[in-house]
């Protein structure tokens, strides 16, 4: 197994879902910038697909162009056969349907056609029946193009090894 295979083989576990389904109200007011609504909502899209091991969903959600950034060294996945390969790998990490996102935080911006959104919180899952939990940290950059948002850029980040059990 080379490096690259195994950080994607050590990520499907811990990072799993990396990337959810929304439960908590941005931080932010929706009256301040409603529009911010359709980002917020294509996040919850994305963690959804990633919920049901929905692959075309996920890249559904995401640029011809995305980018997706891991927390580690040499965690960075930009075309499309890389994206997939690597959430072919995250879907082992869970059980299908099994996954919920609690967002504590949520924090973006917007402008015409470019939009930003960080989040923080915790996914909790299940793996061949057992829970696991672990903390999360989302960034993300879309844009709109033909009147769809579409995230350009994402990166995760979660604790890894002790301190993250």
């Amino acid at each position: 197994m080379n490096r690259r295979d195994s950080i994607l083989a050590s990520l499907a576990g811990i990072t799993a879902a990396a990337v959810f389904t929304s439960k908590a109200e941005a931080e932010e007011s929706k009256s301040a910038n409603p529009e911010l609504e359709q980002i917020r909502a294509l996040l919850k899209a994305h963690d959804d697909a990633m919920t049901h091991h929905d692959l075309k969903g996920v890249m559904a959600t995401l640029s011809p162009n995305a980018v997706i950034v891991g927390t580690g060294p040499g965690e960075v996945w930009s075309t499309p056969e890389e994206i997939k390969d690597a959430y072919e790998h995250f879907f082992t990490g869970f059980d299908k349907g099994q996954q919920e996102f609690d967002y504590r935080f949520k924090r973006g911006g917007l402008g015409a056609d470019m939009g930003w959104l960080m989040a923080s919180g915790e996914i909790k899952g299940k793996k061949a029946g057992k829970e696991l939990s672990f903390p999360m940290n989302i960034s993300l950059t879309a844009a709109k193009a033909g009147g769809k948002w579409q995230i350009v850029g994402m990166h995760f980040s979660t604790l890894t090894g002790e301190a993250g059990k």
